[in-house]
């Protein structure tokens, strides 16, 4: 059986097993990114108009009629909003690709040939991520509740912060059940995830996760320092053009460290399947 510094070493090392493809990864979340900048850009350009609007007719945000709004920008800002959700879907189903490829012991990164295929793999990791992570929000929404009760208020948040890390424990064993199955129904039979992770050892199954999370951590600042450097090369060289700079940074970073950590974690996470049903 694999060690923990074993799954982790060979998960950073995977994303480079095919360089061509990793890349293919770091544009969709160059998109994503770039639909990300136009949507915040836009949804200011609206906001501005409305608060315009509202000073000139003194009316209120509830009266205002829905000619007034400037429904091109409004209808943009929603249509970027969609694609990329879509986009993001895709990202998730070639995560899961990769997870499976791990599973099975392959060495090669996943192609993008089918991209319909990986949009509905996608709905099922984003549905399965989105069900694992109702319980803390139920308690975080609980905590706003009590913003006035000063004494309960801590201890609710700290309640969250755990049922967040407790779900987040539970969520990855959960998602690799059902991508090995290749079965919705899989992410919820808890006596068999549970079994998994007790197979694995609940000491090793947590450490694998933390070591990951460390590892990336450590490297992330360094990565850090080093997109921190090239944004004063940027601002040297590109004066007055602060969305630019921050355009160009985004990009980079989208294209070559997000992408990598993607496939990296994924790569682990499909490890640790594969070692707890040995």
């Amino acid at each position: 059986m694999a060690s923990i510094t074993d799954c982790v070493v060979e998960g950073l090392k995977y994303p480079f097993n095919d360089i061509k493809k990793l890349l293919g990864v770091g544009i969709l979340f160059v998109i994503i990114d770039l639909l990300s900048i136009v949507f915040t850009i836009k949804t200011v350009d609206v906001t501005k108009m409305i608060i315009g609007t509202l000073e000139k007719t003194n009316a209120t945000a509830f009266n205002l009629n829905f000619s007034q709004l400037p429904n091109g920008d409004i209808y943009l800002a929603i249509a970027i909003l969609v694609v990329g959700f879509i986009v993001s879907l895709i990202i998730l189903g070639y995560l899961y690709d990769v997870v499976k490829f791990s599973i099975n012991r392959k060495d090669d990164l996943p192609e993008f040939g089918d991209i319909g295929g990986m949009f509905i793999r996608g709905v099922k990791y984003f549905l399965v991520s989105l069900a694992y992570s109702i319980p803390s929000m139920i308690v975080t929404f609980l905590a706003i509740l009590v913003t006035n009760n000063s004494s309960a208020w801590p201890v609710i948040m700290i309640i969250s912060v755990l049922v967040m890390i407790i779900c987040y424990f539970f969520m990855i064993m959960a998602l690799n059940n059902m991508i090995a199955h290749d079965s919705i129904k899989k992410a919820f039979d808890f006596s068999e995830i549970m079994g998994n992770i007790s197979n694995l050892g609940w000491i090793k199954y947590i450490g694998i996760i933390l070591f990951t999370v460390i590892v990336f951590m450590i490297i992330n600042i360094a990565i850090g320092i080093v997109m921190s450097f090239l944004t004063v090369i940027f601002a040297a060289t590109i004066n007055n053009q602060a969305i630019v700079i921050s355009t160009v940074i985004s990009a980079i970073e989208a294209l070559f460290v997000t992408s990598y950590w993607s496939v990296f974690f994924s790569r682990v996470c499909g490890s640790i399947y594969r070692e707890s049903v040995k």
